[in-house]
């Protein structure tokens, strides 16, 4: 009597464990998936960040340049006009004019 006592009330403490068992798998198995996807989008937008920060890095690169043009420019028009206001200063006239 004991032994089936026992086995009436195992069944059901198996069948139980056994849910618990096939829920937990279940939600290990959503929580790496959630886990991928997360990873999956974190990747996509580090790549996004990394290709605009590329852009802007072309961009200020060129401003730079552009800059840097300008005032070699502007260096020389005002060393030609030193030469030309020194030559005012001292009466001399450039034997090349």
């Amino acid at each position: 009597m004991l032994p089936e006592l026992l086995a009436l009330f195992a069944a059901p403490f198996l069948v139980i464990g056994g849910v618990i068992a096939g829920i937990a798998e279940g939600g290990t198995r959503i929580v790496n998936q959630l886990h991928r996807r997360r990873a999956g989008r974190l990747r996509a937008e580090r790549t996004a960040v990394e290709r605009e920060l590329d852009r802007t890095q072309d961009e200020l690169r060129r401003t730079i340049l552009g800059l840097a043009e300008q005032l070699g420019a502007n260096a020389h028009d005002a060393r030609k006009a030193l030469i030309r206001e020194s030559f005012i200063a001292s009466g001399k006239i450039p034997e090349n004019h």
